[in-house]
């Protein structure tokens, strides 16, 4: 064989995948194969708090239709609620809703989602649809809570409480059976190797810090106090107790006692709620191991954190009328609850990860025994170049999210919430029988804050 017909076989072979791809998956998966989200998502994080630009806008535009279009939504319902656009966030966030629900309710493998499975196979994970982790879906409709309110919408905000607790329970449910199958795996040695537990193990500690990974106190608080403000007092301690149990602390204990112990006695002061979300939650990095399987050493990448990059929970300090009256406390570390999320994930992810490299094996192997040493070096280059980590996540959600209360008496008050290097005040009107809420965003060096208003 001449060596301008092994070239041609090559070109062809490697022209042959990306065909494929093209006309399964379409160019925006093409992208997919090469792309680091986390790139992208960096353009947002470092504007969160500022209004989308034009490019952004036409990126999210793009994007629409991409594998990735639930992803994208959601990053972009978060950069409009930031930047209180809450019509427009409230949108966002029900198209990506839509989306989740249509992936959630195919009942049979569709041939697409085999496309997806087989082409991830000879490529990485990235080329297919993004599948939003528990946490972030919970989140999101604590964040579509959120823009209920600033509407004036307690209907609406309620509805969305009792989804993000619904979707609470379900997990706790099938997690429960999960852990059980998972104990069963590790028993029959299909636990992750040595070098998988090194390269992890400076994320244990952040781990350790939540809980579990299906449930989170920032959302049975925010529950507890929408029905608190709405009357509804027996909801609302079912919550705080829930929310006490996820992170007990001294802040929510005062909440559930309150509540036991509530004489119903007229106040003349009445309930300010400051929501403070914290910092950036961490971005997935790309890590490659050598691992050992029956076809000798082969480097597998998978998505870990860098352990340095996690920032732990720092309390806002809050004046009211120029007096430091109080500060935030701990509701959920959401960083945590992502790299938790991970570490629960890398048995599973494991096994996809040695199934691609065998395949990649298998097709560098082939190319070698048909088109000889340069067929193997056409192989050795694409399986290296298409070997990467699927490390997208929602990159917007804050590092934690924390929380005051205060009760002050009718009329007008400056609140201030300030740090080290940051401080915001909001003007707000305090009203009889009414229930003002406080949500603020700090970060990168700056703190950002808005009001509205309950009335029972």
């Amino acid at each position: 064989m001449s060596s301008s017909l092994a070239k041609s076989r090559v070109s062809l072979f490697i022209m042959g995948c990306l065909s494929f791809s093209s006309l399964t998956l379409t160019t925006q998966t093409q992208a997919g194969l090469f792309d680091s989200y986390t790139d992208t998502a960096q353009s947002f994080r470092s504007s969160l708090t500022q209004p989308l630009d034009t490019s952004t806008q036409e990126l999210f535009q793009k994007k629409a239709k991409s594998n990735d279009a639930a992803l994208y939504l959601l990053e972009k319902a978060r950069l409009e609620q930031a930047n209180q656009q809450y019509e427009a966030s409230k949108q966002t966030f029900e198209n990506a809703f839509a989306l989740l629900d249509e992936q959630n309710n195919k009942a049979i493998i569709s041939a697409s989602k085999l496309g997806f499975k087989a082409l991830s196979l000879v490529t990485n994970d990235s080329v297919s649809p993004y599948k939003i982790p528990e946490y972030e879906q919970v989140l999101a409709h604590v964040y579509q809570a959120i823009n209920y309110l600033a509407l004036n919408n307690t209907e609406g905000a309620s509805v969305e409480m009792r989804v993000a607790q619904r979707i609470q329970r379900e997990i706790e449910l099938a997690h429960s059976k999960e852990a059980e199958k998972a104990a069963a795996k590790a028993q029959e040695n299909d636990a992750p190797p040595a070098e998988y537990d090194e390269a992890l193990a400076g994320l244990d500690t952040i781990a350790g810090k939540v809980k579990n990974t299906y449930q989170n106190a920032y959302a049975f608080y925010m529950a507890a106090t929408l029905w608190e403000a709405l009357g509804e007092k027996n909801d609302a301690l079912v919550d705080y107790k829930k929310a006490y149990e996820l992170q007990p602390n001294d802040f929510i204990k005062n909440d559930v006692k309150r509540l036991d112990t509530t004489t119903g006695k007229a106040s003349a002061q009445y309930p300010v709620i400051i929501f403070l979300e914290q910092g950036l939650v961490p971005q997935k990095i790309s890590s490659t191991l050598a691992i050992p399987t029956t076809n000798g050493l082969v480097n597998v990448s998978f998505a870990s954190y860098d352990p340095t990059t996690y920032v732990a929970p720092s309390q806002i300090d809050v004046s009211v009328n120029g007096k430091t009256v109080a500060n935030t406390a701990l509701l959920t570390d959401i960083g945590a609850l992502a790299v938790k999320t991970l570490k629960e994930n890398i048995a599973a992810n494991l096994t996809t990860q040695i199934a691609r490299s065998t395949a990649k094996y298998a097709v560098q192997k082939e190319l070698g025994n048909r088109l000889g040493v340069l067929g193997q070096l056409a192989g050795n280059v694409y399986n290296t170049a298409t070997e990467k980590a699927d490390v997208r996540a929602w990159n917007t959600l804050p590092s934690n999210a924390q929380v005051t209360r205060l009760s002050l008496p009718a009329g007008s008050h400056t609140i201030q919430l300030k740090n080290n290097y940051a401080n915001q005040s909001i003007n707000i009107e305090v009203k009889p029988n009414q229930t003002t809420f406080i949500r603020g965003i700090e970060t990168n060096q700056q703190i950002v804050a808005d009001s509205f208003s309950i009335a029972k």
